[in-house]
């Protein structure tokens, strides 16, 4: 047929065809054409063909493996790219050119230098990168950057392998009979050596460095064996006193003190990285902060002081009181006025009063909007404070991006006396009405469930096609609800269980070389803990990507046992009784074999930590009930607990996330999870029975449950799917909570 080409080789240049692409050949016209070509409009930009060769030409050197100047990367599309629709700060956004940082600079559209430095590129190729974005910014996994781009070498594996499942007479026997793959690479560029640093001991480290291991090799990731060995002195100093490089920088931008003090228990590494040459104030180039910022965001009291008295300090600081009062006070005679007022907002999160006041009393700014922090404190601020704020600046009409008034965030806390001097100071409530629903109890928990399960999944595919995320309250939670629908024999759409595990492993695996180099994810250790959790009730067998994950949580935990929230959002992130029993729970399942002491050893300290929590809400009941099973705990404590968490149930049945707060189906469905999985009381106990007839009186006829939202948003409003609008993410959370609670009760 004349004209038609099945294969679409007229797009990709077929030889003696079109030399060029339809959509270059477009572009090659005037502008004055090209604007009007309908040929233009007709072709799709190849990410492959059109878009990567340009980055590479005119971006990668200033902003790849080596430097990311302005924290922009573009040869990798995790850099690039946004998930949870721009939580990572990143600087192109699908389908808005116009808001793209990338073609801002290229442009010369908004304030700022024109990129490239070299000269502006020419329109056509400007226009392409426009339309690439505005066409949703196809970036397609081969050309990701993701992907090891070293061929890995069979025998690397093998000794990575042995080294990974604790088998030293197999990674000898290797290693004796194939002294020649001593520097071999395998997957992404890693070598023995670095497969020692986080497998092996110090005496594999040494057998190998005895065979001619290379020290500051480099893997595709730009990191070294120094840098994956800096949560274990001994490797460490073994590795200094052999000509280890303590400044080289991973294409991260990290070095190995930078890496070292955002770990907790890390104050004998960070002085053998001072004591052997390491630059003490080495920032990122990406936004300045140094190691004293990552000690402290860390915890690390200890490497603070270190660095305080190293003279080690570089701005900006960070006072994260949230996690480290010590940190604080250490660092609050040097912090200037704007240090100040960003440890404002922490401190009314915390519901510090006495940091509070000292930190307005040295010059700290009240922010127009810092009245949502202070409605989110977990106790009453008193009035004298809340009208400092006031006076110093903070609105009282400020609202978040979903449009939630601070007056009304607080009444969402069931934070009356803030309520009161608010409406005072002339605020006016102004919560709107519930999303309408029609309720329809189930006749039984398992036609509840039936009606709950395909919804729940349905949002777990959309939420992270769009977010390109994983999130607790759609993705984790949703595994663990189908891993136990599934246990009770009723049915689930095995095809996208199996399609979300894949992403979701594919998604650890992705942000993988930042793990290992102590980068988070968005949520930080409450989303990594829940991610690992849900992929254990899956029954998700280990793989490098869940070690290296595992490893992340035990090198962010606490000296007293516990791991800690990073930020306020409840009550999904509100409580270090959670994540320390979700990041147990993680250890239970993924901890490394090689390093099993370590980890058992970590487990046992949370759960001592666990044992003497004193839980203030529901949510810290149900999970210290839940963390002290997964971990073994005492039954002594754990019985107490649930009695006392039995004592909170209302007349109606249900739990409320606080006292303050009406029942509803995200605490009743944990409480009654927590119970039925402590074995304390059977499902027939007429107390959990009452709590199951709540749910099933309060379960909407399309299968969901509705809980209003209490959280600041923080990214944009997107829809996955669920219903309740803005309210949908929580809603989807005490679904999952809900489905999971009325299993209990299935036969």
């Amino acid at each position: 047929m004349a004209g038609h080409y099945p294969d679409n080789s007229w797009r990709h240049g077929a030889p003696g065809l079109f030399p060029l692409s339809a959509r270059t050949l477009c572009l090659s016209l005037a502008p004055s054409v090209w604007l009007l070509n309908p040929c233009l409009l007709a072709a799709k930009v190849d990410f492959g063909r059109d878009i990567q060769p340009l980055l590479k030409t005119h971006c990668v050197e200033c902003h790849g493996p080596s430097q990311q100047m302005h924290g922009l990367r573009l040869d990798r599309r995790v850099s690039a790219l946004p998930n949870r629709i721009g939580a990572n700060g990143v600087r192109i956004i699908p389908g808005d050119s116009e808001a793209s940082v990338l073609y801002q600079r290229i442009s010369g559209s908004k304030s700022g230098p024109r990129m490239p430095p070299s000269g502006p590129l020419p329109a056509d190729q400007i226009a392409l990168i426009k339309s690439w974005i505005d066409e949703g910014v196809e970036w397609p996994d081969a050309f990701s950057g993701e992907r090891s781009v070293t061929a890995a070498d069979p025998i690397a594996e093998q000794i990575g392998a042995a080294l990974r499942n604790a088998q030293k007479k197999s990674f000898r026997r290797i290693l004796h009979r194939n002294p020649q793959s001593v520097n071999a690479k395998g997957r992404s560029g890693w070598t023995p050596l670095m497969y020692a640093a986080l497998y092996g001991d110090p005496q594999d480290l040494r057998l190998l460095l005895e065979r001619g291991a290379r020290l500051n090799e480099q893997n595709d990731d730009g990191a070294t064996a120094l840098m994956y060995a800096v949560d274990d002195p001994v490797k460490t100093r073994l590795l200094l006193e052999k000509g280890a490089d303590p400044n080289l920088r991973s294409g991260q931008g990290r070095t190995a003190l930078l890496i070292a003090a955002g770990l907790t228990g890390t104050e004998e590494t960070v002085k053998l990285l001072l004591d052997n040459g390491v630059n003490a104030k080495t920032q990122l180039s990406s936004d300045g902060r140094g190691a004293i910022n990552f000690a402290a965001l860390a915890g690390n009291a200890a490497v603070v002081r270190l660095l305080v008295e190293r003279n080690a300090v570089s701005r900006p600081l960070m006072l994260p009181a949230m996690r480290c009062r010590p940190c604080v006070d250490l660092l609050l005679p040097l912090a200037d006025e704007r240090e100040l007022s960003g440890a404002l907002r922490e401190s009314l999160f915390m519901g510090d009063g006495p940091l509070i006041r000292q930190l307005l009393d040295r010059g700290a700014k009240s922010e127009p909007d810092l009245l949502q922090a202070a409605a989110l404190s977990p106790t009453a601020l008193p009035a004298d404070l809340i009208r400092t704020l006031i006076s110093r600046g903070a609105r009282v009409d400020s609202r978040t991006s979903f449009g939630v008034s601070a007056i009304d965030l607080a009444s969402r806390q069931g934070n009356e006396p803030m309520v009161e001097i608010l409406r005072e100071a002339g605020a006016t409530p102004d919560t709107p009405d519930a999303p309408s629903r029609t309720q329809k109890p189930a006749m039984s928990a398992s036609d509840a469930v039936l009606r709950s399960v395909p919804l729940l999944q349905r949002a777990d595919v959309t939420f992270f096609q769009k977010a390109r995320c994983v999130s607790c309250h759609n993705d984790s939670l949703t595994a663990m609800t189908v891993a136990a629908t599934r246990a009770k024999g009723l049915p689930v759409n095995e095809q996208i269980a199996k399609d979300q595990m894949r992403l979701i492993a594919g998604f650890l695996l992705e942000n993988s070389a930042g793990g290992m180099e102590n980068i988070g994810i968005p949520g930080a250790g409450d989303t990594v803990s829940y991610i690992l959790a849900g992929m254990a009730a899956d029954h998700y067998p280990g793989d490098a990507a869940t070690d290296i994950w595992a490893r992340y949580l035990k090198n962010i935990q606490q000296d007293d046992g516990s791991w800690r929230i990073i930020t306020k959002r409840p009550p999904l992130e509100s409580s270090d009784i959670e994540v320390t029993a979700v990041s147990l729970r993680a250890l239970r399942a993924f901890g490394l074999t090689s390093q099993k002491g370590a980890y058992t050893k970590s487990i046992a300290a949370a759960v001592k930590w666990l044992e003497s929590a004193r839980p203030q809400h529901t949510e810290d009941y149900a999970y210290k009930i839940l963390g002290l099973v997964w971990g073994g705990g005492g039954q002594g404590v754990m019985r107490e607990t649930v009695q006392e968490l039995l004592t909170k149930q209302r007349p109606d049945g249900g739990w409320g996330q606080l006292p303050a707060l009406a029942s509803d189906a995200y605490a009743t469905g944990q409480a009654l999870t927590a119970i039925r999985t402590s074995n304390v009381i059977t499902p027939s106990d007429p107390n959990f029975m009452r709590g199951i007839r709540f749910l099933l009186n309060s379960q909407s006829e399309d299968g969901s449950w509705y809980v209003r939202s209490r959280a600041p948003s923080i990214q944009p409003y997107f829809d996955s799917d669920f219903p309740y609008g803005h309210d949908q993410f929580i809603s989807a959370a005490a679904t999952n909570w809900a489905t999971i609670a009325l299993l209990a009760v299935v036969r």
